[in-house]
């Protein structure tokens, strides 16, 4: 299997797992609004309210993967998303340190100006 088809079931079972979550939580805000009982089916952890998320999960699941223009788009990210040139490990601290070195000098460039004008205007308004 190549990269750019590791990269899109990834991405599918990602979003199931993500969406069975949403799913599961929001059908639970559900029955407690509704006044409907959660049914415990195995264990505390799983309740109905769980596994209808979890149907719901694959159903949008087997709904994006069969749909017509979306599959085709979510290939082709993948497909550019290998052609990408990732940094490596030290250019990634590097250029963090220099966000974080900047970012610093920033702050006390505003922090200056903040004093200076300030104080000019308490001066000129008399505070």
């Amino acid at each position: 299997m190549d990269a750019s088809k590791r990269l899109v079931n990834l991405f599918f079972a990602a979003s199931t797992l993500i969406a069975w979550f949403i799913f599961a939580k929001l059908l639970a805000s559900v029955f407690v609004m509704v006044g409907m009982r959660d049914h415990h089916l195995l264990g505390k952890q799983f309740t109905s309210s769980t596994l209808i998320g979890a149907l719901a999960a694959v159903a949008a699941l087997m709904w994006t993967w069969r749909h017509v223009r979306f599959r085709p788009l979510v290939n082709e990210v993948a497909d550019e998303l290998v052609k990408v040139t990732w940094p490596s490990w030290e250019e990634t601290r590097n250029q963090t340190r220099i966000t974080i070195v900047v970012s610093i000098v920033v702050a006390l460039i505003l922090w200056v100006f903040d004093q200076v004008f300030g104080n000019l205007t308490a001066l000129i308004l008399g505070g």
